[in-house]
């Protein structure tokens, strides 16, 4: 009957991990009060611009025949790295693959073409959000020199954007 009457308070007490965990609320309460007060509301992460139809141009390098030849006009391209829709194809021009290698005899770099491989100039239509700081499709930043990954149908490539329209009514 003695363990009956002697009953144990437990008592809290503070350690590191407890104050851990309530420097991380206090932490994310003041980053969640600071983001909803800017301008805008916090709504979106990425600032609001306005939505228009361009076209951009991409080169897909060192594609093997068959397989350039499957890119069709009105085929969706998804960016390969966030699996989202990057635009249609509007026309595809094909030509032989080239680099720049050695000239065995003068030692001089030239222009040569690669054997079996070829170039996919793809110019794509998207539906774009323009910033003042980006033009996007999807949050997917187009700019010349850009590198791209990109999934068709029944074909992939890599390569880079080479041309991006400008706004039809600037």
């Amino acid at each position: 009957m003695e363990e009956n009457n002697t009953k144990k308070k437990i008592k809290w007490r503070l350690n590191i991990f407890d104050v851990i965990i309530i420097i991380c609320a206090l932490v994310a309460a003041v980053l969640i009060i600071n983001y909803a007060s800017r301008s805008g509301g916090g709504a979106s992460i990425i600032p609001v611009g306005t939505q228009e139809t361009r076209q951009y141009t991409l080169e897909l390098q060192g594609m093997r025949y068959g397989t350039a030849d499957l890119i069709r006009v009105g085929d969706t391209l998804i960016d390969k790295v966030e699996k989202r829709s990057i635009g249609t194809v509007v026309s595809v021009e094909l030509r032989p693959a080239m680099m720049q290698t050695s000239n065995s005899v003068t030692g001089d770099r030239v222009i040569s073409e690669v054997p079996g491989r070829i170039d996919a100039i793809i110019t794509v239509s998207a539906q774009v959000t323009v910033t003042d700081s980006q033009v996007s499709v999807d949050g997917f930043p187009l700019r010349v020199g850009t590198k791209v990954s990109v999934n068709g149908p029944a074909y992939n490539g890599n390569g880079f954007i080479t041309y991006v329209g400008r706004s039809h009514s600037s």
